[in-house]
């Protein structure tokens, strides 16, 4: 890698580190791009060389966080262990990549729903994965899906998503990975051979 290349990502880095820092300070409405650019010690056209607007920084944000989640549980494909234990793992690392930053995911799940609401859903990929999983199951004779694969996919997509949701609007401190693993296990006693 290229010095300036590793400039390029230190200083993406940097945006996303203070950023993060006065979404959570301040609030995202509240900070402003030029705070961002004074307490990241930058210029604004360097900002605006990788964000085209404060929104394209909170899209670009959760697009890492997403992809960050997706190489944690890359792994879970290859390994030899049952449908239900590859389904509960991967959701249990993605929910425990959640609980690092409650207060971060917070702001970035609900202020991501304000600006690009319900249409432009990030679980397509995490539906997909789930699907695939689970035809490779039923072909090994593991789980008894039908024909409606992709609804049973959806379904434990929707689990995962409304218990993220349940959890950061809590106020009570429980575990979102716990919570998770036993709606798993629960799923699976009922679909399970």
């Amino acid at each position: 890698m290229s010095l300036r290349d590793k400039k390029k990502i230190e200083t993406k880095n940097n945006i996303f580190e203070v950023s993060g820092r006065l979404f959570k300070e301040k609030g995202y409405e509240n900070t402003t791009v030029d705070e961002i650019t004074r307490e990241a010690g930058i210029g604004k056209g360097t900002f605006f060389n990788y964000f085209p607007t404060k929104e394209g920084l909170l899209k670009d944000f959760i697009k890492q966080k997403e992809d960050l989640a997706f190489e944690l549980v890359k792994d879970q494909l290859t390994r030899n262990i049952s449908t239900k234990e590859k389904i509960k793992n991967i959701l249990v690392l993605l929910a425990k990549s959640n609980e690092n930053d409650r207060e971060l995911t917070k702001l970035f799940v609900f202020e991501h729903l304000k600006h690009y609401g319900h249409e432009e859903r990030r679980s397509s990929n995490l539906n997909n994965l789930i699907k695939v999983l689970l035809e490779n199951g039923e072909k090994a004779g593991e789980i008894k899906i039908g024909s409606d694969v992709m609804k049973a996919a959806g379904n434990l997509t929707a689990i995962y998503f409304y218990s993220l949701m349940e959890w950061l609007c809590s106020k009570s401190d429980y575990s979102l990975s716990e919570d998770i693993s036993k709606k798993i296990d629960m799923i699976f006693d009922g679909i399970g051979r």
